[in-house]
C-alpha cells in the first residue's frame, strides 16, 4: 500500500468538532475496514502525516497511541507502525457489537451533521448501496 494512495485528498477538517487525532484514527481504521490498509500493512511515520496532513505531530502520535490501545497496530520502535488485524467480527460478543454499532452510528451522525446532512440523507445513502 503506498503512502500516495491512503493520503489523496485527505485533509483535516479543523471546524468539523471532532479533534484532529480522531479525524485521522478514524481514517486509519475506515482504511482498515474497507481493505485500503490490510494486515501487516506498514503505515505512514508520525512525520510523514505530519508533514502532509499539517498538523503537530504529538496529534498524530496520540491517534497512533489510540489505535495501539485498541489493538489495530502495533508500534515497532525504529521500524514504525504496522496493521495488527484480527478479526474482531469473531471476537467480539454480540452485545458489544450492538454497542459499538450505536457509538459508531452516533460519530456518524454527529459528522454528517457537520457537514449540513441529515439522518435521512445517511439512510437513502445505505438503502442505495445494499445489493439487489
Amino acid at each position: 500500500m503506498s503512502l500516495p494512495a491512503l493520503l489523496k485528498n485527505w485533509q483535516i477538517e479543523l471546524h468539523s468538532g471532532i479533534p484532529a487525532y480522531k479525524q485521522i484514527a478514524n481514517r486509519l481504521t475506515s482504511a482498515m475496514a474497507d481493505g485500503t490498509l490490510a494486515n501487516g500493512d506498514r503505515l505512514p511515520t508520525i512525520r510523514e502525516l505530519h508533514e502532509v496532513l499539517r498538523v503537530n505531530p504529538n496529534t498524530v502520535a496520540k491517534a497512533y497511541r489510540e489505535l495501539t490501545l485498541k489493538g489495530l497496530i502495533d508500534g515497532q520502535r525504529g521500524f514504525g507502525s504496522f496493521v495488527k488485524l484480527d478479526d474482531p467480527v469473531n471476537t467480539l460478543p454480540e452485545s458489544k457489537k450492538t454497542a459499538k454499532l450505536k457509538e459508531l452510528y452516533q460519530r456518524m451522525l454527529t459528522e454528517a451533521r457537520s457537514h449540513g446532512l441529515n439522518e435521512d440523507h445517511i439512510l437513502t445513502f445505505i438503502q442505495q448501496r445494499k445489493p439487489s
